[in-house]
């Protein structure tokens, strides 16, 4: 599979701002540290807001930073919100792709295999959320220019720490 820009500066975005922790960030930063158009991020960052994924403050001290639940969402929940064709053939039909016919789709088992395909990147990529995504925060920081901050673990996380282990 292939993502598209938009959901590649989606996740960079959230991945910077998870960095950042309570700290103001602007777009501009976030271009320049990641090397990418400042217009494309503009409409990114736009969505992310109207999703409730980033918190965008305006005026002249204003900026963006990380909602506070984003850092639990999935990457998952990310690419499905911010892909816009999941049609890995034109059997598949999306709304950006105009739905073919092909004759043999009445028995075809590669449509269900892309399926399944598609089911598992998807799973796979839900299993990891932002927050876990923005570790090591001193290596990453570091190469993005940024000083590091701390995230806070989800109180999942939390628990898991204190459990004690079964293994001695």
């Amino acid at each position: 599979m292939k993502l598209t820009d938009y959901t590649d500066y989606s996740l960079r975005v959230m991945l910077y701002l998870a960095l950042r922790g309570e700290e103001l960030a602007t777009i501009q930063e976030i271009s320049d540290a990641y090397g990418i158009s400042k217009n494309h991020l503009m409409k990114v960052v736009q969505r992310l807001g109207e999703l409730g994924w980033v918190d965008t403050i305006r005026g002249r001290n204003g900026g963006l930073r990380l909602a506070p639940d984003s850092l639990t969402l999935s990457v998952g929940e990310v690419v499905r919100h911010t892909e816009n064709d999941f049609a890995l053939v034109a059997c598949f039909g999306g709304e950006q792709v105009e739905r073919r016919t092909c004759v043999i789709e009445p028995h075809c088992r590669l449509k269900h295999a892309l399926w399944a395909a598609r089911a598992a990147f998807l799973a796979e990529l839900d299993g990891y959320t932002i927050g876990e995504l923005a570790q090591p925060t001193a290596e990453l920081s570091g190469l993005l220019g940024l000083a590091p901050v701390t995230i806070v673990p989800t109180p999942a996380k939390k628990l898991a720490a204190r459990r004690p282990s079964s293994e001695h």
